[in-house]
């Protein structure tokens, strides 16, 4: 009985500040926003090429908002020695087109495996892999600092959620990453992400400029050994709730850094079977996302699967998902 009641006052507690968040006022938000997170050496594996996928999605798609990313392996792939040629084709481009960028910067990027280290790391210890890792952000930062499509850093992807295939977080160290930045550049603002349905966000807030949530829906599970999926109970009203917290705490606002547009399955999209891609994201699920993504009132989205979305379209001539992708970027 006394458990409970104990319970029972914490979800009276719980509903009644929900209620008080929720009852302010509406977000200032006359139209969100989309743009996409794109990986190059993700859209070179899936194919057809990375190149073509990213000027699809400027010239076709007429994308103005992008998260590209900075990987350790790609700029650096020999010790002291960078190669910016890939990274330099996506900016300047996105500045032709005047397209905005969000920058990912750090080890822990977008794209499995998170950490994207290069082999000559091999097994150097934590401390002098993080002495690296500062030698690169300066190098990046001070390349890209002055570039007219980049509008904001990402600093590390999720740094405070255990997930990719990384060491555990450090906060002392992202302190110290985030130092760095703002000595370097103080004209653009940083973004920390966290995970949209498994974190409070108020931790990783403690970092950055804007929090960056990732938002799933549709997710599966092979506990059982059978395949299933089902979608996150998480209503729209959570997210804008933990975003008004977020900026009675924090002082800081939030957008959607990873809206879901491609399907989640035990393995990757390209070796499932065409049925299992539309069980795991059917094409009228896009609409249903955006639908979703405006009830959180957050202003800014980010479409995770733009890749995905391409190589239905030129490999299996299937261009429903690209076509639908259109009318977010009217």
């Amino acid at each position: 009985m006394r458990k409970l009641l104990v319970t029972s006052c914490w979800l009276l507690v719980t509903i009644v500040v929900l209620g008080i968040l929720l009852a302010g006022p509406s977000f200032s938000v006359p139209e969100q926003t989309y743009g996409v997170s794109f990986s190059a050496p993700y859209a070179d594996w899936v194919g057809p090429s990375w190149r073509e996928t990213y000027d699809a999605l400027l010239d076709d798609l007429k994308v103005k908002r992008f998260r590209l990313s900075a990987y350790w392996d790609q700029v650096e792939p020999e010790e002291g020695k960078y190669d910016w040629q890939d990274l330099d084709y996506q900016m300047d481009r996105a500045a032709e087109k005047r397209a905005t960028v969000i920058l990912a910067i750090g080890r822990k990027l977008p794209r499995w495996p998170e950490c994207h280290e290069p082999g000559w790391v091999g097994g150097k210890p934590e401390e002098e892999k993080q002495r690296l890792i500062l030698e690169m952000l300066g190098e990046v930062v001070g390349r890209y600092k002055g570039h007219p499509s980049l509008a904001m850093w990402q600093l590390e992807n999720e740094p405070l959620f255990d997930f990719g295939g990384c060491p555990p977080e450090d906060r002392a160290f992202l302190a110290q990453e985030e130092a760095m930045i703002r000595a370097l550049d103080s004209s653009h603002q940083i973004l920390v992400t966290d995970s949209g349905e498994l974190s409070s966000w108020l931790p990783a807030a403690r970092y950055g400029d804007v929090l960056g949530t990732t938002m799933y829906r549709t997710v599966f599970s092979s506990r059982t050994h059978k395949l299933w999926h089902y979608d996150y109970i998480f209503p729209a009203w959570l997210y804008r709730a933990k975003a008004r917290l977020v900026n009675l705490i924090r002082g800081k606002g939030v957008i959607i850094a990873e809206l879901q547009g491609e399907p989640w399955g035990a393995a990757p999209y390209i070796y499932m079977s065409a049925e299992e891609r539309r069980v795991a994201l059917a094409p009228e699920r896009l609409r249903q996302m955006r639908q979703f993504a405006e009830r959180t009132q957050l202003p800014a989205a980010y479409w995770w699967g733009a890749e995905y979305w391409y190589w239905e379209k030129e490999v299996n001539d299937n261009p429903v998902y690209w076509e639908i992708a259109r009318e977010f970027f009217r």
